[in-house]
């Protein structure tokens, strides 16, 4: 994933077959269906719409033998069918279909377990990213506003980045509801950085 954050999807992609080659071996489902779900990540990156909607089916159907074979790995168990929705929301923000992306996004926040502030604060950032693509400001600055609420647990530059992001969008959103939220990310910030 280090490698996609870095603009380099293709080494993100070679790395996640040669681990999807040892998670075989590991006979584990989710691990396997967690793995795929990064291909599908780099090859939306790198603008195989075709060949990322295949590697996501594929991470959906191996999640469905998740009962099957071995256990995951301690540190996959926050993969489940939330991030399954939120990779599937980005492979559409990702190719211009905004509205689309917004119904996995909503079901991505929809599904993610409470305990997973980092992910829940980006799932609720990528959305209100997409809902101003959509022009829907309000709700747009609604759902930047709520991820507040979950960036006090989180020291994680991604979702820091997505939250910056947000802020400029919104920044450019002619409506007040929009200015507030900028305003209001723009001191959360503000404030972390001098604490």
């Amino acid at each position: 994933m280090q490698a996609s954050y870095t603009g380099r999807p293709r080494d993100n992609y070679d790395l996640a077959r040669a681990a999807q080659e040892r998670a075989t071996r590991y006979g584990s489902p989710v691990l396997q269906s967690l793995i795929a779900s990064r291909e599908a990540r780099a090859l939306s990156l790198m603008r195989d719409d075709a060949g990322a909607r295949r590697r996501l089916a594929d991470s959906m159907r191996l999640m469905e033998r998740a009962d099957r074979g071995r256990p995951c790995p301690d540190w996959a168990a926050f993969h489940g069918h939330a991030e399954l929705d939120y990779a599937q929301g980005l492979a559409y923000t990702e190719s211009g279909h905004h509205q689309r992306a917004v119904a996995f996004l909503r079901a991505a926040l929809d599904n993610q377990d409470r305990t997973y502030g980092r992910n829940r604060a980006l799932y609720r950032l990528t959305l209100a990213r997409s809902l101003v693509a959509c022009g829907q400001a309000d709700e747009a600055a609604s759902q930047a506003t709520e991820s507040l609420g979950h960036l006090e647990e989180v020291e994680s530059g991604r979702v820091l980045r997505r939250l910056s992001e947000v802020t400029v969008l919104l920044s450019n959103v002619d409506a007040v509801s929009a200015q507030q939220a900028a305003k209001e990310l723009t001191e959360y910030v503000q404030e972390r950085n001098a604490a």
